[in-house]
């Protein structure tokens, strides 16, 4: 197991998952619920040793504090008991009349293994039981891969837009559900 330190003094256990033993079916095999404490700190640190956020040196503090804030749009998935990853949906968002799927973050050791589709079907449905019939993301176009992951998921560019963070171009993407 390996600790990965939250707050000064607070440290959260990141098991070790033998990705070589996972099941078949992620579909079936993954759990979404909401959220619990604990949850928080095991998604603050996916979040901090993720881009963008890793690579503009957010830390696992701020990374509780801006996930506190979007906690009821929130949506953790397990795999055999332990938090792999994550969604955000929101009801409203850039689009009018559109859901907004904020992040989605996948453990770095579970990457191309369909956890991230898991995750996007988890957000599209999140989005239809708000009854939406849109759902839109932004996606830094220099991130070739998640460009391609949306894509081929139906989303289409709908236009580019200037991050209020980062100051960097983001391209708006949707899709109809």
């Amino acid at each position: 197991m390996t600790m990965k330190q939250v707050d000064p003094g607070v440290e959260v256990a990141v098991p070790v998952l033998d990705s070589a033993n996972l099941p078949n079916d992620l579909n079936s095999a993954v759990k979404l619920s909401q959220p619990t404490d604990e949850d928080m700190s095991v998604v603050a640190s996916l979040r901090a040793s993720s881009d963008p956020w890793k690579s503009r040196g957010e830390t696992q503090e701020e990374s509780l504090q801006a996930l506190t804030q979007l906690r009821p749009f929130l949506h953790v998935a397990k795999l055999q008991g332990q938090a792999v990853g994550y969604v955000t949906v929101e009801r409203d968002g850039p689009v009018p009349g559109a859901a907004y799927m904020r992040n989605i973050v996948v453990r770095q050791d579970l990457r191309k293994q369909g956890l991230g589709m898991v995750l996007l079907n988890h957000g599209v449905q999140t989005a239809r039981d708000m009854y939406r019939k849109t759902i839109a993301l932004r996606v830094d176009p220099a991130n070739g891969p998640a460009v391609s992951f949306y894509r081929k998921a139906g989303f289409t560019t709908v236009a580019t837009v200037v991050s209020k963070k980062s100051g960097k171009l983001r391209l708006l993407m949707s899709r109809e559900l």
